[in-house]
């Protein structure tokens, strides 16, 4: 599925998935990067990585444990509509670098995210 029409996979602002999740949201960590490594094609996927762009395996599996079932769907929606631009840049050149940037990094989690959904 391409970029053409974002909304049609019902992107959520970080004020909403947190307002969804309610006060369990606070409870774990959220991923940070610089909004200068995401390609511009996944700046809008910006609350997904950091809800969960979580690189610790063992802290991510109980975030998703977590996660209100609304948002799981959502989640696995939303980065299936961006698998393209996903693949493009994951895949691309930064995969082969010892020193991917926290970007790069929590964009992977995020999508191992909805991969293990």
């Amino acid at each position: 599925m391409s970029t053409s029409d974002p909304m049609s996979a019902h992107l959520l602002s970080e004020e909403r998935i947190t307002q969804i999740w309610g006060e369990g949201a606070a409870l774990f960590p959220r991923a940070t990067f610089a909004l200068r490594d995401v390609p511009e094609a996944l700046l809008v996927l910006k609350p997904y990585a950091s809800f969960w762009g979580i690189t610790d395996d063992t802290m991510r599996i109980k975030i998703l444990r977590a996660t209100p079932e609304a948002l799981k769907r959502n989640l696995k929606s939303v980065v299936s509509h961006f698998d393209n631009e996903l693949d493009a840049w994951l895949a691309g050149p930064q995969a082969n670098r010892e020193d991917p940037s926290d970007a790069y990094v929590a964009f992977s989690a995020m999508r191992m995210s909805a991969d293990y959904l």
